[in-house]
């Protein structure tokens, strides 16, 4: 049986800009935590927001242990970044503002990290669709708590069959997994790689680069099917996602090329190529000729509403 980790060794991380009104439902999720986990420390990045955010977390002060740091307006990555520059804990947990965690979220990560010394652990999203979120706090949280009501985001879905049924991989692409959304991951790692890197300014692949430092450092992924929060989707104003997805691509793999996993990653994202192809093109099997812990499944990604 896994003994309970301390709460204060671990530390919940959410980046925000504007989106007040989500961060407050994803607020109230985490105080429905399980003991000990409601009292883990929160830092609420404000990433230059011109709604109220401040306002927000001080409404739950007095039932989280939670803090803010507001800065100018800087991108995903450098708020993440401010972050984990603020965190004493052994494991950093991110979370984005409008993704509400279920009462067994921090449980499931403090678990998987206290196993083999820690791990990049991905998390089960969840998704929920509702026109004019504002007006229905009350839907919002009815379809939260009902399962039936939501569905796993097909990228999660197809890139979860990476792992097999223990929650382990050896897939060279473990990586593509890395959905900053709904991770865990110890502290020192995360300094040791050197944080997100922050040319990433828009949206996209800040945090797919950071998982690749990650599994070439480490290498040593995991999916906890138990850490679930559920996203409030909702669409992206402006470019496309393929515009979108192609930027941040050309950020990515001028940072390592050379590297055919990554030049290929936009292929994979963009629906020419199948995971498995994907998977075979970064290096197929493990070295020692063993077959891939998991994957049972193959699939085309169809981006419809971001990652």
């Amino acid at each position: 049986m896994v003994q309970e980790m301390e709460a204060a060794r671990l530390h919940v991380i959410i980046p925000v800009y504007n989106q007040s009104f989500a961060l407050a439902q994803t607020l109230y999720g985490f105080t429905r935590q399980t003991k000990p986990y409601n009292e883990c420390r929160i830092t609420v990045v404000d990433d230059g927001s011109d709604e109220p955010v401040d306002a927000i977390v001080e409404a739950y002060s007095n039932e989280l242990n939670i803090h803010c740091i507001r800065l100018p307006r800087s991108g995903r990555a450098a708020a993440r970044n401010a972050g984990v520059q603020a965190s004493n804990a052994d494991a950093v947990v991110f979370c984005d503002a409008d993704r509400i965690p279920q009462p067994g979220f921090l449980r499931a990560h403090a678990h998987a990290q206290q196993q083999a010394g820690g791990s990049v652990t991905v998390g089960h999203v969840r998704e929920m669709y509702v026109s004019n979120p504002e007006a229905n706090r009350g839907l919002i949280l009815k379809r939260y708590e009902d399962d039936r009501m939501l569905r796993t985001p097909q990228y999660c879905s197809l890139v979860y069959g990476l792992f097999g049924g223990d929650g382990s991989t050896n897939s060279p692409i473990a990586w593509i997994a890395t959905l900053s959304g709904n991770l865990s991951v110890p502290l020192s790692w995360v300094l040791e790689a050197g944080g997100f890197d922050e040319d990433f300014k828009e949206w996209g692949f800040e945090h797919m680069e950071l998982g690749y430092r990650l599994h070439r450092l480490y290498g040593t992924f995991r999916y906890e099917a138990r850490a679930v929060n559920v996203h409030i989707a909702h669409p992206r104003a402006g470019h496309s996602y393929a515009s979108l997805l192609t930027n941040s691509h050309a950020v990515f793999a001028a940072k390592h090329r050379g590297d055919e996993a990554v030049s290929r990653y936009l292929d994979f994202m963009l629906g020419r190529i199948s995971l498995r192809k994907y998977e075979s093109i970064a290096g197929g099997n493990r070295a020692n000729g063993g077959s891939r812990t998991g994957h049972a499944h193959d699939g085309y990604v169809r981006i419809t509403n971001g990652l």
